[in-house]
């Protein structure tokens, strides 16, 4: 790895690379799904109660779980980073970008369909996921430390 002039702001004292906030919060946001089936899970009576109360039909529901699992693979390969990277993690790292862009596309398609079931009238929440889905690809377009983290990864 060779370090730049400034990649001090990346990396620890100890020499790991810190995970950008950035990638934190799309890793979440797009996994919101998964943490909705597992606090629906916690109900023994209903577990479908809970799951209505964010997605009014089942398909958006498998939606949501399609839009969290490039992330689920992002989250893994993350975890995976440490201070001696194995060589197929940053091989899988090209791909991060991708599978990013692709949880964020279909995340995009899960937001309209939820803000058009019922479309006249106004949710904060569904504003906060509009909100959050916009800066999720503000985040993969600008941020300079999530494209660093890559790139430093990469050339491990």
């Amino acid at each position: 790895m060779q370090l730049q002039p400034g990649d001090e702001q990346y990396v620890t004292l100890d020499g790991a690379l810190k995970t950008p906030l950035s990638l934190v919060f799309m890793m979440l946001f797009f996994m919101r799904g998964y943490a909705a089936w597992i606090i629906s899970l916690t109900f023994v009576d209903d577990r479908a109660r809970l799951l209505k109360f964010f997605y009014t039909t089942s398909e958006q529901f498998g939606l949501a779980l399609l839009v969290g699992l490039p992330a689920l693979v992002v989250f893994i390969l993350v975890t995976q980073v440490k201070t001696d990277i194995a060589p197929w993690v940053s091989a899988s790292f090209k791909a991060l970008p991708l599978l990013l862009w692709c949880s964020w596309v279909v995340d995009g398609v899960l937001i309209v369909s939820l803000i058009s079931q019922l479309w006249p009238t106004f949710s904060f929440v569904k504003a906060l996921l509009l909100f959050g889905w916009l800066m999720a690809g503000w985040m993969l377009l600008f941020s300079r430390h999530l494209r660093r983290f890559i790139s430093l990864v990469d050339n491990r």
